[in-house]
């Protein structure tokens, strides 16, 4: 079979176009995303310009010692599986081993390679393999085979060869550089929002430990005091009631001792207040309907909703199961109460109780004067309040809060300034 010379390619292509063609291939790592990429463009590229249509890439392994084939053109699937090659095995393990390019005329008479038995496939006997270098570390193997025309390879080639697969080794390190960088990047912003999350954790941390800390104080003073001022407290309120009873006559002196039960039941409240900030509800076994807790609320402050002439809504889902009674009255208690507080005369509130995928829910509603994204933030805090000091000092949420906690529930809270608050309560069943 006659052989075409390989400088007939290289002579049919301009030094321009030859140029612009290696250029093109040093600069294949613009715009590639993977090292396997960069190899399977380089490869196609290379082949190209040779007018090869055979042609395979190995990459050393971590361990120094054996070359792996990352990248093969021309070859069946089925021969690409699995091959690597030991350092100073076959051409390709040979070439790496010396760190030099070879370029072979023809295998079966090439006495460097006199034990070689090439694989099934090639349809000529000539190829160029260079190492791909950096310096004089080695990276990899390329090997270029099987001419279109049927020619033969020559040291031209390989030079060239030789020179691109330096270039090769080259974009194939940036691009490895490249992917290790993004994935520092990528985990240095992991990093840093799993530090944000911990410096936000701690945060809240902070928070709950100063709240405890003032419930804590709470829940001494309240302690301290009990006793002393609950027993007299009750004494005035009993000989008031009393008074009340004697005085129906007397309209002037009936009106001062309504205010004075009205203020000593102010000042029992707070007391009451006090001990159920400072105390977590025990182990019971005594449950309660969430309705009946409800309208023993809706009961207890009947008078303030005639007085400010307040139109109550009231939804409640029947049928709904038996809690545990952690203090099911006081929460309704405490959000009805602050909504009467919130609205002007003739205001409107709505409540509701309906049970949702095994949730008991409560909502409590106003059309009152809502609160900032401020006001939000502190509404749980001990003694923070929105209201007047006559009307309240500042417990009432922090004692909601802490029932339903207990209740491993939560509390959500949707207010707009002037437009009104809504008050959702969420309690699990089991």
């Amino acid at each position: 079979m006659a052989t075409v010379s390989s400088k007939t390619l290289l002579a049919e292509i301009s030094q321009q176009v030859l140029f612009q063609k290696i250029g093109d291939i040093c600069a294949t790592v613009t715009g590639v995303i993977s090292p396997k990429n960069l190899l399977e463009i380089s490869l196609r590229k290379i082949m190209e310009l040779f007018g090869a249509k055979r042609g395979s890439i190995f990459i050393l392994n971590a361990n120094g010692k054996n070359l792996t084939l990352k990248i093969a053109e021309g070859m069946k699937l089925s021969e690409q599986k699995k091959i690597v090659k030991r350092l100073g095995e076959g051409i390709v393990g040979r070439v790496a081993e010396l760190k030099k390019p070879i370029v072979v005329d023809d295998i079966s008479q090439d006495s460097r390679f006199e034990n070689y038995r090439s694989r099934s496939g090639y349809s000529t006997s000539s190829f160029i393999c260079a190492p791909l270098l950096i310096k004089d570390k080695l990276i990899g193997v390329i090997n270029i085979a099987d001419k279109v025309s049927g020619g033969r390879f020559d040291k031209d080639e390989l030079q060239l060869l030789d020179f691109l697969s330096t270039q090769i080794a080259l974009n194939y390190r940036r691009v490895q550089l490249y992917q290790k960088f993004k994935k520092v990047v990528k985990e240095s912003k992991t990093l840093k929002n799993q530090l944000g999350k911990s410096s936000k954790e701690a945060s809240a941390l902070r928070s709950e430990i100063i709240k405890k800390e003032k419930l804590a104080t709470i829940g001494k003073l309240a302690g301290g005091i009990a006793h002393e001022f609950n027993n007299p407290l009750d004494g005035v309120l009993r000989y008031t009631n009393l008074c009340l009873e004697q005085s129906q006559d007397n309209e002037v002196l009936h009106g001062y001792l309504v205010e004075i039960k009205q203020g000593l039941n102010r000042m029992a409240s707070i007391v009451k207040s006090l001990l159920s900030c400072s105390r977590s509800p025990g182990a019971t076994l005594r449950k309660i309907n969430p309705n009946l807790a409800i309208r023993q609320a809706i009961q207890g402050l009947e008078a303030d909703l005639y007085h400010k002439n307040i139109d109550l809504e009231v939804s409640l889902q029947e049928g709904l199961p038996s809690l545990m009674d952690f203090g099911l009255e006081q929460i309704a208690s405490n959000l009805l109460r602050n909504a009467i507080d919130a609205v002007e005369n003739k205001g409107k509130i709505y409540l509701n109780s309906q049970l949702i995928d095994g949730i008991f829910v409560l909502r409590v509603s106003d059309n009152g004067c809502g609160m900032t994204q401020d006001m939000l933030q502190k509404i749980f805090e001990p003694f923070f309040t929105t209201k007047d000091i006559e009307k309240g000092c500042g417990l009432g949420l922090t004692v909601v809060d802490e029932i339903v906690k207990s209740y491993h529930g939560e509390i959500k809270i949707d207010s707009s300034l002037k437009k009104g608050t809504t008050f959702s309560v969420f309690i699990p069943l089991n």
